[in-house]
């Protein structure tokens, strides 16, 4: 399934955007731990090189990064987050974030790994998107090579 990029997702922006419930995130990561016999070990805030919030929880089977985009109620299950490199993947409790019913969407791996199309010649995003000018200069600046990458990045 292909994912629409959507203004400002990349976390630079022309309109201004609402941001997403920080607050709300939060009481949902503490819902996932106590779900899965987990603790939430962690929460960080976007800063100015990250564009995502960021839960790490300890389940019995090991690490799991939650990832919250600041722009946008979109989130990513990750096995490891280091700077530029997530790993994405598709968790179980994807299933039990949609069943809150809270606004919340989980992004596929198979979404979050489409490789990123770049045309150079045009300066476009090939890939269905409505990002802004700010947005594409930051593409072209770091070459993201995923859709996860816009969505979750490290750029400043």
């Amino acid at each position: 399934m292909e994912m629409l990029l959507l203004d400002g997702v990349s976390g630079f922006l022309i309109n201004d955007l609402p941001e997403v419930d920080s607050l709300q995130f939060k009481k949902l990561c503490y819902s996932l731990a106590s779900f899965s016999n987990g603790r939430l070990l962690s929460f960080e805030n976007p800063h100015i090189s990250q564009n995502f919030y960021r839960a790490e929880l300890g389940l019995n089977e090991g690490t799991l990064f939650i990832l919250l985009n600041c722009s946008y109620p979109l989130i990513g299950f990750a096995s490891s987050v280091e700077y530029v490199n997530i790993k994405f993947i598709d968790h179980s409790l994807s299933s039990v974030v949609e069943a809150f019913g809270n606004g919340f969407r989980v992004a596929s791996v198979s979404e979050l790994n489409e490789i990123l199309v770049l045309d150079e010649r045009t300066f476009t995003v090939v890939n269905k998107n409505s990002l802004n000018k700010s947005e594409l200069n930051q593409i072209f600046c770091w070459k993201p090579k995923t859709v996860g990458d816009v969505i979750f990045n490290f750029w400043d």
